[in-house]
Parts: C-alpha cells; structure tokens; sequence
C-alpha cells in the first residue's frame, strides 16, 4: 500500500458498524488499528434488517472477501398494501441484509487481538502529534482517533459541540420472525417482495433477511418489520419504559416490552394495519423499540479526531443510509489517506466530502419523514426522554 503520511496508528472509539468500516479500512492501509468497545460479548444477532447499498457492497467484496450475494436475500418486486388488504407491485431489485451477518463480516476481517471489547473511553486529550486515548487509568497514545461511538456518542461534542441528535417524534417498532415460524400462505404474501402499507400519518414495511449465522436458505431466513408510528415525549416515555419500569431512554431491547405497552401495540395493529400485516405483528413474540433521531453536524474533524457514521450524522431510517453513510466515510478516509500527499489536506479533504453527503442525507431523510406525515417537531434527544 501506499505510505500513509504523518500517521502509524489509528485509535477507533466504538465497535459497531461504524468502527469497524474504519478498522477494517484502515488495517487494509498497514496502519496499526485498535478498536475499543463499551459493551461485552458479541451483539445478539435477532436485530434489524438492512437494504444492502451499493458502498455496502462494494466493501464487504473489497476489503473483506465476503460476496454480498452470499450473505443477503434477493427482492424483485416492491409490494404496497392498501388498508383492505389488497396490493400491487412494482418491479424493483433490491439486496436485503441482516445487521448481524454484517457485523460478523467485518469483525471477523479484524484480527481479534485489536478489538477490545467491555473497555469503555473515558476521555480523549488531543496532543500537537496525535491523541492520548483514556480508559480509566490506562492512556494509549495514537496518531489519529476515529470517534465511532453511535447516535448517542459520548465524545462528539469533543468536534461538534452542541450538535446532539433530537427526537422526530415518531418511534420505530420493530420484529424479526422466523421464516419457519410463518404459515406458507403468509410466507407467500412477503416472498421476493419489499412490502409497504403507508397509512395515515404512519408506515409499516417488511422484507426477508437471513437467518442464523447468515444463511439465505428458503425455510431458514428471517422476516423483519419495521412500523413507524407518532409518540410525543411522554408517549416515548412508557414505550421506553420496560416490564420492570427500568427506563431505557430511547430504545428498547427485544424481550423487555412492558405488558401494556404490548397489549397496546396489538390494539393499534388491529384498528390499523392490513390483513397481512396485522399477523406479522401477531406472530412476534419479542418487539423491540427505536426512538428515530435527527442529528446533524457541522464538523467532522479536529485536528487528528475525527466523527464517523452515527456519532456525526444520524439519519432517518426511510433513507436506508445508515450503513451506506458509515461505510462510505471508511471508503473515502481511506482514498484521500492515499491520494493526498499530506495528512491536513487529506482529513480536509475527507472532511468536506463528507459534510456536504451528510447534510444531503439528512435533509432527505426529514423530507421523508415529513411527507409521510411523520415529521414532528424536533425535540433534543435527551430531553425527550427519561432522565432516570
């Protein structure tokens, strides 16, 4: 590889998707990557879906090895659903792909002995000639720290300061179900399909992903919804809130949906969704919850800290571009890191690129929203929910 000027070592704040587009990336360049996550153990595999994007792609096949083909499941057809139950479709090819089989991918390139995982960054302290990067008493000097620490970062006001995300006023319930689980006349509604039913002031979609361990088997893949639905910060509140009244502030894991807050969710499916749709939502045992978030920057960078996907712009999920966003800011720190001759204007020049694709997407993304009747007014994020 081309040298890369001024820089050895990388300091990445955050193991998920975003860190690890940038460790993998920047391993691929011969710099000395270490990745540090505050979570244990690796994340349950029963999240979300993904529409597969073209830089998505693209990096699993270059920097990882993986054929996207292999680890996602083909749609031909997108499908819309009018509240009678009946439906038409366009012709419309898409990849889907489950978070988990993404996250296996990339963290699987990495060698295992630079990601350290239950090690929570307490602070960053820049220097003229890099960062000292803190874990409790413990400080591990880097050249440049990559800060990948998602929507709720705990370092972004180190670059953007007063940039945190705020609450849209709409809330994402979420299923996954195995295919297995369905009956096949229902499986048969949703196959090769990416399915929509755009209601009044709310959207539910759905699509198959993979199953355990990335299989796309017929039989073994995964069905995964998505409905979008208003709440004001109260109503945030007691969805967030779970069966043990812990509140969990803007998202709610698989298994703890609080009993009424269920009960109420299978209310509204009755009184609202299609036929077809109504028994996913009845088939799922585990519901999760997601506050959506508006978050948009003004900086990426200062000096040799930098902010990628999540911990800079936090986009709303109709843009399908949260994983695209993170991945692309890997693919273009690591072009400019070989095409700019110095280190200052290839961080500018990643910087600026990727400010201007930021703003983009995040515009669109509210424009969405909004013409979904979906959009609110912002609230900020910490705000909107509980404080305990």
């Amino acid at each position: 590889m081309t040298p890369v000027p001024d820089i050895e070592s990388v300091g990445v704040v955050g193991g998920s998707l975003g860190g690890l587009f940038q460790a993998v990336a920047l391993t691929e360049l011969g710099l000395d990557v270490t990745v540090w996550e505050r979570s244990s153990g690796r994340p349950d595999d029963r999240g979300a879906g993904i529409v597969l994007q073209p830089s998505v792609a693209w990096f699993l096949n270059m920097f990882c090895g993986v054929d996207p083909d292999r680890i996602s499941v083909p749609v031909t057809h997108r499908q819309f659903f009018s509240r009678d139950g009946r439906s038409h479709h366009t012709l419309m090819r898409q990849q889907m792909i489950s978070w988990g089989a993404l996250y296996t991918s990339l963290r699987d390139r990495l060698d295992p002995a630079r990601y350290h995982d239950g090690q929570q960054v307490t602070a960053l302290a820049p220097r003229p000639d890099g960062v000292d990067v803190h874990l409790g008493d413990t400080v591990h000097s880097v050249d440049l720290a990559i800060i990948a620490d998602g929507s709720a970062s705990r370092h972004r006001g180190l670059v953007a300061p007063d940039s945190a995300p705020r609450y849209a006023g709409y809330v994402a319930y979420r299923g996954v179900i195995g295919e297995g689980d369905l009956s096949e006349d229902l499986s048969a509604v949703f196959r090769d399909r990416f399915s929509f039913y755009d209601g009044d002031r709310t959207q539910f979609l759905c699509y198959f992903i993979p199953g355990d361990f990335g299989t796309t088997t017929p039989g073994e893949r995964r069905m995964n919804w998505v409905w979008y639905v208003r709440a004001d910060a109260a109503g945030l509140d007691r969805i967030t809130t779970d069966r043990n009244g812990t509140a969990h502030e803007l998202s709610l894991p698989p298994g703890l949906m609080a009993p009424r807050v269920h009960d109420e969710l299978l209310d509204r499916t009755r009184r609202s969704l299609p036929e077809p749709m109504r028994e996913l939502v009845e088939h799922t045992r585990e519901p999760f919850t997601q506050a959506i978030l508006d978050g948009r920057v003004t900086r990426m960078r200062n000096d040799r800290m930098l902010l990628t996907g999540d911990a800079a712009f936090v986009v709303r999920p109709h843009t399908a571009a949260s994983a695209e966003k993170a991945a692309a800011d890997a693919i273009t720190l690591f072009t400019a890191l070989q095409q700019v001759p110095s280190l200052d204007g290839a961080l500018r020049a990643w910087e600026k690129s990727r400010l201007a694709e930021g703003m983009a997407l995040y515009q669109h993304g509210v424009g969405l929203g909004h013409r979904l009747g979906l959009g609110g007014p912002a609230t900020p994020a910490a705000a909107a929910g509980p404080t305990g």
